[in-house]
Formats: structure tokens, C-alpha cells, sequence
């Protein structure tokens, strides 16, 4: 479903805090993990909240991106990053805004825009348009990733006591822990660098 602008806005406004916040309580859970791992056996409460926290705040992130992927597929990725008139009509638009803010400036007439100019703007730009849509793309298939590790590190850190049953899993759950922070630290920056191009 390919939604209208401001319906599409707010869901990625929506989006995106539910993605700083993953952010926030995965990093968290490692922190909090680590301590817990060395010991620290009054953690273990904080360590299943964190968890919680993130399993429901990457799961939300992750649909509501799932939501907005069709219109930013259209409307960002389709009708610009793949679009190589799209970009160089862009960039000719902010030349002759610059040049029209600074001849407002100092007082004189806007020079006019050359072929010269788009070139030079343009210039390594439909490659960096291509890998920013790569990043992206790949985004989703990590975050899934993240939000199956951050599952199972809930379902482990739940069902496992150290005290009680010995370090066990403890490196998978550290590991699985890392990687699903790391996903959602991945997702968060390319989600930014995506947005710094173009957003819906």
C-alpha cells in the first residue's frame, strides 16, 4: 500500500522513534548483560526487562518500516535514487537556488546555470544513490536477522539462571545479544543516510 505524504510522514516519524528507542534498549540490554555475565547476579531482572524492551521496540520499528516500504520504494527509491534525471534535475534546481539567494544577497543578477555546473554537482552521484538503495535494501534482511537474535536472547536470558544452571549458553546469549544490537544500530544509521538523500 503506497501512502499519501502526510499519512507516509508520520509513519516514518513513527518509525523512526520506535527505532531510536530499539537502539536505546538494545544497547542497554548489553550493557546490562555484560554485568550480568560477570556476576552480577542482581541484574538478572534488568537483563529480562531490557530484553523485553527490545524484542517489543525492534518488532514495532520493524513493522512500521514494513509498512512505509512500499511508498518509500516509489516515492525515494524509484522516483529518485534509481532516477538519474531525477537527480540531475535536483541538482540543477539547488544551483539555481544558491545562485538566486546570492545574487539576492549581494544585489546583482543570478548567473545562469551551465551544463558545466549540474555536471560538477552531479558528479560520482548516481553511484552513491545506488549504494545508499543497496544499504537499504540490505537493512531489512539484517533487521529481520536482529529481531529473530534479540528473540532468542529473550527466551534464554527468561529460561536460564547462571546460578542455577551454570554459564551454559552464556556466549551465544552475548553473541546474539551484540548481533542484535548491532542490527539495529546498522538499520538506525542507514535509515539517516537514506533520509539525508531523500525521505518520503
Amino acid at each position: 500500500m503506497i501512502l499519501d505524504a502526510g499519512p507516509a510522514r508520520w509513519l516514518l516519524l513513527l518509525h523512526t522513534a520506535l527505532g531510536v528507542a530499539a537502539v536505546a534498549a538494545s544497547t542497554h540490554l548489553c550493557v546490562w548483560l555484560t554485568k550480568y555475565l560477570r556476576g552480577a547476579s542482581g541484574k538478572r531482572r534488568a537483563v529480562q526487562r531490557f530484553a523485553l524492551y527490545a524484542v517489543v521496540l525492534h518488532g514495532l520499528a520493524f513493522l512500521a518500516g514494513n509498512v512505509a516500504y512500499p511508498t518509500y520504494k516509489t516515492h525515494v527509491r524509484a522516483e529518485y535514487l534509481d532516477s538519474p534525471d531525477a537527480l540531475t534535475a535536483r541538482a540543477r534546481a539547488e544551483i539555481e537556488s544558491e545562485a538566486s539567494i546570492r545574487a539576492r544577497a549581494t544585489g546583482d543578477t543570478p548567473r545562469a546555470v551551465t551544463d558545466g555546473d549540474v555536471a560538477r554537482r552531479t558528479q560520482g552521484l548516481a553511484a552513491g544513490a545506488d549504494r545508499i538503495a543497496r544499504w537499504f535494501d540490505a537493512k531489512e534482511h539484517w533487521v529481520a536477522l536482529g529481531l529473530f537474535l534479540a528473540i532468542a536472547v529473550l527466551a534464554l536470558v527468561r529460561a536460564w539462571d547462571p546460578e542455577r544452571d551454570g554459564r551454559g549458553p552464556a556466549p551465544f546469549v552475548r553473541l546474539a545479544a551484540y548481533g542484535a544490537c548491532a542490527t539495529v544500530w546498522y538499520a538506525a544509521i542507514v535509515g539517516v543516510l537514506t533520509a539525508s538523500w531523500r525521505a518520503i
